[in-house]
């Protein structure tokens, strides 16, 4: 805190003010004092009791024996006259002591000015909570990235289009949970910490219990609870959680992400297509009203591979779990698809995939039918051992949902997890999940036929709002720790 600030609290408390008081008044909101004056004419004051508002100082302007400020909540700012001839109103302490950045209260009557703005002349006024750190380039924008993704505060009072952002991000949400609540899925949680991370190929986080005395993962999907709980009689359920991975960040990529993931007994991945289409519908009309109507269209993999690729993508497979590593790779390289030798085979398929399927798809696409060398806890198409029933919907290359038919099978589910564990001990595959013997005990206790679908929030609401980074949607984003920073000062 500077000496400047220091002294205005002093002033403050010698003058018997509180500077933080822990009780306000009822308040008037700033958009119910603006429709008082709605019909008023400009200049014309209103004939009624007085107002009480309260907010930030958003900006101050002296004019000798008067002043002018602006009040700020959120995006709606209230504009304020103080007279220093008002006999209840001690306007030499407020102007020694009220700074931009505080938030004080005001009680006084409405009235339009000679512009027609509406206004508040002040009465009275109370200091709320005294700001005794500077506001960011007063109020002019704050555009280091590093510093706004920090301190997201600054961000929001600083840029008001931010808090549009996470407005539009909060009825997305909302709209997602009444389509889903519409057809009669219940609303469920699972477990963050959990024995063994699984539902999904990814490097999980690690902790340690200690009364356990055990290891803990925190989740990298909601799958293997949620289908527990379609085994134990939920006919439809969803989820909307938290899910970390140990993985790279990058502009669509954060450690910490919302998933929903939804389970619908007697169904299938048609249904769960239907299904998503109406989510995404509804949440582009819910976040973003304004966009274009969305033109859905459907794809299949075997058939736009061989037309891309030239062959069968059977041709790249030992059998049905594996890929055949020696014609992945040489496939690679005839198409200048960059790789990683010592990765993964699966790894290598999706680089393939992305460049030369998914960058060619209609902007709104679903791709349906995928290798079960991919997709291990998905159901086997019939009569095609190679792929099974799965699909994944693209926008203009992004992934936005990915939607299974659920495999059933105990033993089936055994085989394909199997095939992950052997993997990760060939390939040093990392995110290659672990054999969950729990998950297929309860597949084995019976699961109907189910429908299955992921959908990312964040990259949702990236795709609606038309926003580049997904730092720009999350509110407090992953950021490597500054060692040694301190407080930063702005201002």
């Amino acid at each position: 805190m500077d000496e400047i600030k220091k002294t205005k609290i002093e002033r403050l408390i010698k003058a018997g003010k509180e500077v933080y008081p822990a009780r306000v008044n009822k308040l008037h909101s700033f958009s119910e004092i603006k429709e008082q004056l709605k019909t008023a004419e400009a200049g014309q004051k209103l004939d009624q009791n007085d107002v009480l508002a309260a907010g930030r100082v958003a900006q101050l302007r002296w004019m000798g024996k008067a002043c002018f400020l602006h009040l700020q909540n959120g995006t709606d700012k209230l504009q304020i006259y103080l007279r220093a001839d008002e006999p209840g109103l001690d306007y030499q302490l407020f102007i020694d002591t009220a700074e931009v950045g505080d938030f004080i209260e005001i009680k006084g009557f409405p009235f339009k000015t000679r512009t027609g703005e509406a206004t508040v002349h002040a009465k009275s006024s109370r200091m709320l909570a005294k700001a005794v750190l500077g506001m960011p380039e007063k109020w002019h924008g704050l555009k280091d990235t590093e510093i706004r993704y920090r301190q997201r505060y600054l961000d929001l009072i600083a840029n008001p289009q931010v808090s549009g952002i996470f407005k539009a991000r909060s009825r997305l949400v909302g709209a997602v949970r009444r389509v889903l609540d519409g057809r009669g899925f219940l609303e469920v949680e699972t477990p963050i910490f959990q024995a063994q991370a699984g539902g999904a190929a990814a490097k999980p986080f690690m902790t340690f219990h200690e009364a356990l005395e055990t290891d803990l993962y925190l989740r990298i999907a909601t799958e293997l609870h949620l289908k527990r709980l379609i085994v134990g009689g939920l006919e439809r359920v969803y989820e909307i959680g938290k899910c970390f991975r140990n993985e790279g960040i990058d502009t669509s990529h954060n450690p910490e992400f919302t998933m929903l993931e939804a389970y619908q007994s007697y169904a299938d991945y048609e249904d769960m297509a239907d299904l998503t289409e109406e989510i995404v519908r509804k949440a582009y009309n819910a976040a973003a009203p304004a966009s274009q109507n969305i033109v859905f269209e459907r794809r299949r993999m075997p058939e736009i591979w061989q037309k891309a690729l030239g062959f069968p993508l059977e041709f790249l497979l030992d059998d049905p779990y594996h890929f055949n590593r020696a014609k992945l790779e040489a496939c690679a390289k005839e198409h200048g698809v960059a790789f990683d030798p010592k990765g993964p085979s699966h790894k290598i398929f999706d680089k393939i995939l992305d460049l030369k399927i998914i960058a060619g798809l209609p902007e709104f696409c679903f791709l349906f039918d995928y290798p079960m060398a991919v997709s291990p806890l998905a159901k086997g198409k019939s009569g095609h051992p190679e792929w099974v029933e799965r699909f994944e919907l693209f926008r203009k290359g992004t992934e936005l949902a990915n939607a299974f038919s659920e495999l059933n099978d105990p033993e089936e589910q055994r085989r394909r997890m199997e095939v992950q564990v052997e993997a990760k001990q060939k390939e040093g595959d990392e995110e290659a999940p672990p054999l969950d013997e729990d998950f297929i005990a309860a597949l084995a206790h019976g699961m109907p036929p189910t429908g299955g679908l992921g959908i990312g929030i964040d990259r949702l609401c990236m795709v609606i709002l038309g926003i580049d980074s997904i730092r720009e949607v999350i509110l407090f984003p992953t950021l490597k720790p500054e060692k040694g920073r301190g407080l930063r000062v702005q201002g």
